[in-house]
């Protein structure tokens, strides 16, 4: 099977080494079998703690979404919290995986109330409208996405690579610990690339509690290949009806077209 990570920016020079940690750290997770391979976007606002941000984005990264399953791929992974999910399964015929759809229905069967300690607070309100739109409001606590302070940024992001706990698991950590004391039993990670940081470095867990620290992204991805294995195998890859059904695709080409998007 060939699974492809689909980031929701430009490459980077300045951020090789992460890049590197997360291949290193996600793809040992998967089946033999299981090619992976990771794509960033021709082009990008590399932005998204906004809604309009976001929206132009996500335009983006379903057009890369299109190209990986043009180009043989029998697994679309969207490697970003703020993710046009219901956008990519409507027009792809492949399974489409997200992180934080993925690895919420993960955590549903590791404990009864989840929360996520995300990296922003605008990326708060993004992470909560999924929590809504999965249904899955009812089984996290309240209030239930929270942000470290200070904020992320890329100094921060590349600490974490050689030593997060310098700086990075003391931030989440306090978070965690007052999601803990409104009654979660599940913490995800709210960041595609810290997660997999965490879990090289054994952070796994908040000390004393108990309480997982998950990899939401390497879970995530663990997911995505069950959804494909599953389509391989038994044909079943999503509904056609209503929201999920592929619009006719010379109208979705005409519009793509009179947006220079092909």
């Amino acid at each position: 099977m060939k699974l492809c990570w689909i980031h929701p920016t430009t490459a980077s020079d300045a951020l090789a080494p992460l890049w590197q940690k997360l291949d290193a750290a996600v793809r040992p997770a998967l089946h033999q079998g299981t090619e992976l391979e990771f794509r960033f976007l021709p082009r990008s606002g590399n932005f998204v703690r906004s809604a309009y941000a976001e929206h132009i984005n996500s335009v983006h990264i379903v057009e890369a979404a299109l190209k990986a399953e043009a180009d043989g791929f029998d697994g679309i992974f969207l490697g970003c919290w703020n993710d046009p999910l219901w956008e990519a399964r409507e027009v792809l015929s492949v399974p489409v995986g997200s992180v934080s759809e993925q690895s919420m229905l993960a955590a549903l069967a590791m404990g009864k109330r989840l929360a996520v300690v995300t990296v922003s607070q605008k990326t708060t309100v993004a992470i909560e409208n999924d929590l809504l739109a999965y249904g899955l409001r009812d089984r996290a606590i309240v209030r239930p996405v929270r942000t470290i302070l200070p904020e992320s940024d890329a100094d921060l992001l590349l600490g974490a690579v050689s030593d997060p706990y310098a700086a990075f698991i003391p931030r989440v950590e306090e978070v965690a610990k007052t999601c803990i004391a409104d009654g979660a039993d599940v913490i995800l990670v709210g960041c595609a690339y810290y997660g997999p940081l965490l879990r090289m470095a054994g952070y796994t867990e908040v000390p004393g509690t108990g309480v997982p620290v998950v990899d939401s992204s390497t879970v995530a991805l663990k997911y995505l290949e069950a959804m494909t294995d599953i389509a391989m195998k038994l044909g079943t890859v999503k509904s056609t009806r209503l929201q999920l059904r592929p619009p006719p695709r010379e109208s979705l080409d005409m519009a793509r077209r009179s947006l220079s998007l092909i």
